[in-house]
């Protein structure tokens, strides 16, 4: 035991240490996107929607711990803005049923709302727009999680992870599968590489 905690100090290290050069970085659009949701809660402090919003993009801008902030100001401002949430959407996929935002959008307002087994699919329909998005592959993985489908959990974010290595918030999850597995080994080895990437800001 102690000289697999050693190794995986030693491997925690010379990760930290050698793979500076890799990064989640945030595309012009993306970040246009978040900048525009924080000017509207700016200018509109006490409106659910708002931060709903902004909630949202957080989530596909690797912004997770700001996300679940702001979906308890939404909670503190209305308490009933979910169902009014769901149904705002539900409109716009329909108008809008090929922009993989407005699908994410969708699938996060299920996914408030409790519905589970639809988030998965709407996630699964932005997966399809949208490939190479982690983030759906993420919150896949947490609804997995949610219901007890660990191994299910586990293989979204190993896939997300194969997409794109660097976002702390994915092998955070990845950990999180482990251990409920009871590989306590491949937990630790995730968190590490969780908190290395968390250090550096990603």
């Amino acid at each position: 035991m102690k000289n697999l905690k050693f190794l995986l100090l030693l491997s925690f290290f010379t990760v930290f240490f050698t793979c500076l050069c890799y990064s989640w970085t945030i595309t012009k659009e993306l970040k246009a996107d978040q900048e525009e949701k924080q000017w509207l809660v700016k200018v509109h402090p006490n409106d659910p929607q708002a931060h709903f919003e902004l909630a949202i993009t957080y989530a596909y801008t690797n912004k997770i711990e700001e996300g679940l902030n702001e979906l308890k100001v939404v909670d503190k401002l209305d308490s009933k803005f979910a169902p009014k949430a769901l149904k705002i959407y539900s409109v716009r996929v329909k108008m809008y049923p090929n922009d993989w935002k407005t699908r994410f959008r969708y699938a996060f307002t299920l996914y408030f709302n409790k519905k589970k087994q639809e988030a998965i699919k709407e996630f699964e329909r932005v997966i399809k727009l949208d490939p190479k998005n982690v983030f759906a592959y993420g919150y896949i993985a947490i609804i997995y999680g949610e219901l007890d489908e660990v191994s299910e959990a586990i293989d979204y974010c190993k896939e997300a992870i194969a997409i794109d290595s660097n976002v702390a918030a994915l092998h955070l999850l990845l950990a999180t599968g482990y251990y409920k597995k009871g590989q306590s080994g491949l937990g630790v080895q995730e968190t590490f590489e969780a908190l290395r990437l968390r250090a550096l800001g990603y």
